[in-house]
């Protein structure tokens, strides 16, 4: 039976980080990869006098945002394939962390690998932590692979 990773990446291009550190836990050919990016939804304020359900300018921005989530997850799983790993991915639309562990949940992933952009302060406080949420509700083991970690790699 394979070990179930599922892997949630944005477009910051953290796959090969992620790529890595997987490479040091777990047999290529032992492990199965779901490169998951969730594309949130878009909210506006919409003036009084639109109608409800008008949404045309929405409309294309979202295939705009799903079109950019499939590059990226074409991307990445490139470098998974090349790497020996039996990868698929998916575009899920919603609230980040609600999509990512709703794939978790679904596919009975045994461990979700997530990124942490690393904010302190007054930033950490405006930005929630979705690495932190997933850490606390997730149904199985999570990584956090902090953007840091790649900053220093590349030195």
């Amino acid at each position: 039976m394979a070990y179930k990773v599922l892997v949630a990446i944005d477009s910051t291009g953290l796959s090969e980080l992620v790529l890595k550190s997987l490479l040091k836990q777990v047999a290529p050919d032992q492990t199965e990869v779901l490169v998951l990016e969730v594309v949130e939804p878009l909210l506006y304020t919409a003036p009084p006098e639109m109608s409800p359900g008008y949404q045309p300018e929405t409309a294309a921005r979202r295939k705009e945002l799903r079109a950019k989530a499939n590059r990226s997850l074409d991307s990445a799983i490139e470098v998974f394939h090349k790497s020996g790993f039996k990868a698929d991915s998916r575009v899920v639309e919603g609230e980040i962390k609600e999509g990512i562990l709703q794939a978790a949940t679904e596919w009975a992933a045994d461990l979700i690998i997530v990124t942490s952009h690393a904010r302190k302060g007054v930033a950490k406080f405006f930005h929630r932590s979705v690495a932190q949420a997933i850490v606390h509700e997730a149904p199985c083991s999570v990584l956090v692979l902090k953007e840091l970690a790649r900053k220093v790699a590349a030195a």
